[in-house]
């Protein structure tokens, strides 16, 4: 490259170099610097790229003159030198203020360009006869390269370019044997310096700092022999030497390199025990400084390897040099490391009452032997409890006093707990510092967690945390006092103290005054309530737990006052609570807590702890029927909750339901429905329950049919019938079969077709040879009546069929009167009952008879039932008799009603007489007139219809 390009560049970069310092200071200039041209980094780098551009710019001319072995012109080497010169000058003038690692290697390449290109413009590089000649004649120059080489090489190798720094360190050297001795004395820099040691030294350096450890050592060793050898070594010689071990000793490589740390460290050993003995001019505690430095750093080093033990002896000998806090807190710590922990123990408590070490250091002292120590931390807490009775009349008392219970936490066994408690509550520290009443705040909270604590115990950490409340948020002030709140209740249940529940109260109470729908504390207030067995209040809190916030809780909320309520075994609680969680808006988290409040409502109104409506009952019914439905499929029942629920619901439907309605069908359906679930269907319980939940089911449905209103889909009718027959082929009892026939008839009859009179003559048969009673005919024969009047054209058959019923209820009492009536005797009214109850079949078969035919039958069968006899005493001798005995005016409507039947049966039979004569059939004639006259006979002589009738007769003769 042309000299005055390399000249103009070099120009070029020192200004830029000269100025970088200016343009960091000028905010805006920078900001501009970074929008036009990327940013200082980016002018770093492209200073840094300029100057590694002009060192390859000498290397080529350096490589041409070592190739050629001719020299530049004279011009060039003298602009070179100057050139070098300049560079040089410019790298000490203009240091940065930020020593940085960026900034040491533009610095180290602007000195290694200036080195080299005054090294080649004197003749460094030239032949080997020519530079000696050169730096012969020429001794200031060669003091000038040999300064500068040094100096770049180890500015280099901080750098860790380390080819460049031995190449330099290695010319300076050779240029330096150029130097005679004689001349050496007139140079300035040299004359009192030794070259050799210099050159030793900076290899040593120079090696060490690229990380050439093992040469480094080996280059230590060779300085430490010429130390040892060499009288004419200056002591500032000697002190570098200290100076560069201690300083390594202070730094850090990697752990697998330590070893060389120690090697060194042992040559500066050697060369103090030298001197030791030869004795030197130095100061007697200077030595000791150093030697006890030099074992710390022994000691620190074998603690970096980990081997503790090694280590020890070094820190003893230092600390019996030292005697300083220092020295005495390695060997305290080496000590804990290699597993001495009694003598450490010692060693902690002779350092934290030493007069020069501070408090903050005492106290990390003993956190730190803390993490070290496993089994003997009781006497570190014995160290900071001397510490802190050293200190705690003083104004540093309260700091360690904090500090000694966050050591006491931190150990955590339930002794330290203890006392750090005690410290709290009975020193009557309060804390200035903010952060420190914030932290015993929370640490107090959070040891009353503490499982291992007494209830007094916790109930004094929350006590003692609401000192520091001052220093919490509301939210966590109110969660403390709930928590202290439910701590006082259970310290009542467990102790009766009768103050623990008033302190709870008086707390709840100004709680709710500040936050009214708070679910806690009404939960809390609650418990109260049921433990004082105040009702009102029960009741009242339940009200307000209703209103709290979130609502999603409630539910929650509710079945914990029901569990508490079933603790105290307060029953009128359990009831109260589990209604208003069934019968509210609340919402349970699952299934299984829902069917839980279920079981408990059912229990309370089992055991009549609880009143329920009919419209309740079906809520609740429908709620655990939506628990256990083959869609939802949310629970599984054992077999013994099977059995449970089978056998209450079948409770439920017969004793608690207003008698036969949707409600009892609905909860022996709910008791079926439970049995089919059972994971244990072949026990013999589960098929008896089923059996009779099937039959109550029936059986109420029915009486509900008898009325016109049947509860059951068809469907559900049919497969409980289906059931039935599938599980119970034959069922033992007259009622059994009773009520299944009952329940077929009544599924014929509510989907008619052309079969269905066949069917219900088939059942009028088995029903007969069962038998039924009366009052099963009666009530099919209702049931059928509603159905007939739905369907009078369609299936105007239905009629018949009713008709048909009717008079098989009355066929009944004809022929088995004598079993249940007595016509002599004190049961007149019940007879009488029985009677017209009988007597309003005939009517109604009389008003479905399609002719005058039918109608016929039907008082023929009349007429049978009143020539009825039972005892020897007919059933007209006992209407008769009723009338003989006066019973008319205070038996019940049952004798009305008889005597208004009768009154009906004998108009119409004149009437049908009448109507005969008119169409000259006089046997028909005679035959109505012949029964209009039997039931005259029976009315009693004073009924106005028979006097009527006879007045008619003897108007009109039939």
């Amino acid at each position: 490259m042309d000299m005055q390009l390399l000249s103009s560049k070099l120009d070029e970069v020192l200004h830029r170099f000269a100025t970088r310092n200016e343009k960091s200071d000028n905010t805006d200039a920078a900001a501009a610097a970074a929008t036009t041209s990327g940013g200082d980094g980016s002018d770093s780098d492209a200073l840094f790229s300029d100057v590694t551009f002009l060192i390859q710019c000498v290397e080529e001319m350096t490589t041409s003159v070592k190739e050629t072995g001719n020299s530049p012109p004279v011009k060039t080497l003298e602009e070179l030198r100057v050139l070098g010169s300049v560079c040089w000058n410019m790298t000490v003038r203009h240091s940065s203020r930020e020593d940085g690692v960026e900034e040491q290697k533009l610095r180290a390449s602007l000195r290694d360009f200036a080195t080299r290109a005054f090294l080649l413009g004197n003749y460094a590089y030239s032949g080997k006869n020519v530079c000696h000649s050169y730096f012969t004649q020429h001794p200031r120059e060669a003091e000038q390269c040999v300064v500068m080489c040094l100096k770049t090489s180890r500015d280099l190798s901080l750098c860790g370019i380390i080819n460049n720094a031995k190449e330099l360190l290695s010319v300076g050297e050779v240029i330096a044997s150029y130097i005679s001795a004689g001349v050496k004395n007139s140079l300035t820099h040299l004359k009192h310096r030794n070259i050799s040691w210099e050159f030793a030294y900076t290899n040593m350096d120079i090696l060490w700092n690229v990380g050439n450890y093992r040469e480094s050592c080996q280059a230590a060793e060779k300085l430490t022999q010429m130390l040892l050898k060499d009288s004419s070594l200056q002591r500032e010689h000697r002190e570098t030497f200290f100076r560069f071990v201690f300083t390594i000793g202070n730094g850090s490589v990697p752990l697998s390199e330590e070893s060389y740390i120690r090697t060194m460290l042992n040559y500066s050993i050697e060369v103090q025990n030298h001197f030791k003995l030869t004795g030197t001019k130095d100061p007697e505690h200077h030595l000791i400084m150093l030697r006890g430095s030099t074992l710390e750093q022994m000691a620190l080093s074998c603690l970096r390897e980990g081997n503790a033990k090694d280590a020890v002896p070094w820190a003893e000998s230092a600390d019996t040099l030292l005697h300083s806090t220092t020295s005495s807190l390695l060997r305290l710590k080496v000590t804990a490391e290699s597993g001495m922990e009694r003598e450490a123990i010692l060693l902690l408590h002779e350092y934290v009452q030493r007069s020069d070490v501070s408090v903050d250091e005492a106290v990390a002292a003993c956190f730190e032997l803390h993490k070290l120590l496993k089994n003997a931390r009781d006497g570190i807490i014995e160290g900071m409890q001397l510490l802190y009775f050293k200190v705690k009349d003083s104004t540093l008392g309260e700091y360690v006093a904090f500090r000694f219970i966050q050591l006491l936490l931190h150990d955590g066994s339930l002794v330290s707990c203890k006392r750090a408690l005690e410290i709290l509550k009975n020193e009557g520290i309060n804390f200035e510092d903010t952060k420190s009443r914030r932290y015993c705040f929370i640490w107090l909270w959070e040891l009353s967690e503490n499982t291992d604590f007494t209830r007094s115990e916790i109930l004094q950490c929350l006590e003692t945390a609401l000192r520091f409340k001052e220093c919490a948020s509301e939210s966590e002030i109110n969660i403390l006092q709930l928590r202290l709140c439910a701590e006082y209740i259970s310290h009542y249940e467990e102790s009766h103290y009768t103050n623990a529940l008033t302190n709870a109260k008086d707390i709840l109470l100004k709680l709710t005054e500040k936050k009214l729908q708070c679910i806690f504390t009404h939960s809390l207030l609650f418990k109260i309530a049921v433990l004082e067995s105040q009702e009102t209040e029960v009741e009242n809190e339940l009200k307000s737990l209703m209103k709290c916030e979130p609502v999603e809780m409630v539910g929650s909320a509710l079945c914990s006052a029901i569990n508490y309520s079933l603790k105290c075994n307060y029953l009128h609680g359990v009831s109260l609570a589990a209604s208003y969680a069934l019968f509210s808006s609340s919402t349970f988290l699952d299934a299984p807590s829902e069917l839980e409040v279920l079981r408990v409502y059912v229990a309370s109104l089992l055991s009549n702890t609880c009143t329920c409506s009919d419209e309740q009952l079906r809520v609740l019914v429908e709620r655990f029927r939506s628990l256990i439905s083959d869609q939802s499929a949310t629970i599984s029942l054992t077999h013994d909750e099977v059995i449970w629920w089978a056998q209450a619901f079948l409770l439920v439907g017969s004793e608690f339901t207003d008698g036969p309605g949707h409600t009892s069908v609905s909860a022996f359906s709910a008791a079926t429905l439970t049995v089919m679930c059972d994971p244990n269907p072949g026990n013999e319980l589960s098929k008896s329950l089923l059996c009779a939940s099937i039959l109550c089911t029936l059986d109420d449905e029915f009486q509900l049919f008898i009325t016109g209103r049947p509860c059951m889909e068809l469907c559900d009718l049919n497969d409980r019938l289906q059931l039935c027959k599938k599980n119970f082929s034959t069922l033992s009892s007259r009622e059994s079969r009773i009520i299944l026939l009952l329940s077929e008839a009544e599924s014929h009859l509510r989907e008619p077709s052309s079969e269905t009179t066949d069917k219900i003559d088939t059942i009028i048969k088995e029903l007969t040879l069962v038998p039924a009673a009366f009052e099963d005919y009666e009530g099919l024969a209702d049931g059928a009546s509603f159905i007939a009047s739905q369907f009078t054209t369609e299936h105007a058959f239905l009629h018949g069929i009713v008709m048909k019923l009717y008079m098989q209820a009355v066929r009944v009492v004809i022929n088995t009167g004598s079993l249940f009536m007595v016509l002599s005797g004190d049961k007149d009214e019940e007879s009488a009952n029985c009677i017209t109850d009988t007597l309003l079949c005939l009517y109604k078969s009389f008003l479905l008879a399609f002719d005058r035919t039918e109608q016929m039958v039907v008082v023929q069968q009349l007429i049978e039932l009143l020539s009825l006899t039972i005892e020897e005493v007919t059933i007209t001798a006992f209407i008769k008799r009723c009338h003989a005995d006066s019973m008319w005016s205070v038996i019940t409507n049952s004798m009305s009603y008889m005597v208004l039947f009768l009154e009906y049966f004998a108009v119409e039979s004149w009437n049908n007489s009448v109507f005969y004569m008119h169409l000259a059939d006089t046997t028909k004639q005679k035959e109505w007139a012949q029964i209009a006259w039997v039931l005259v006979n029976v009315l009693p002589e004073t009924n106005n219809v028979a006097s009527a009738l006879l007045a008619l007769k003897s108007i009109i003769p039939l």
